[in-house]
């Protein structure tokens, strides 16, 4: 059976993704262990995925998709805001037509 496996340079860090046969024998910079998730610059330690990645990066990435998901959230609102204004519009248009009709029946 065929997994996926990391690449890792000398420092430990991923270079890619690679398939191998778990029956194999790897070479040291082929790590079969899976990367736990959450970890931002996952970095093998030789035993065990750690975090590779510095206090201060992790602070650059948070407020960036921080930013990013309060962008996503903001075109969400913008989008459902747009639908209700031409809804009432449509309402109104509707309204304003109702009334002329009816004007038109009781002053012929």
């Amino acid at each position: 059976m065929f997994i996926e496996a990391s690449l890792i340079d000398e420092n430990g860090f991923i270079i890619d993704p690679v398939i191998v046969n778990d029956t194999d024998v790897l070479e040291a910079n082929v790590i079969k262990e899976p990367v736990p998730p959450l970890l931002y610059k996952p970095r093998w330690s030789g035993n065990e995925w750690v975090e590779g990645a510095t206090e201060e990066y992790i602070k650059h990435e948070d407020n960036r998709t921080k930013g990013t998901a309060e962008m996503d959230l903001l075109k969400q609102e913008n989008t459902l805001l747009k639908a209700q204004i031409q809804a009432s519009s449509d309402r109104s248009d509707f309204h304003e037509e109702l009334i002329a009709e009816m004007a038109m029946l009781v002053y012929p």
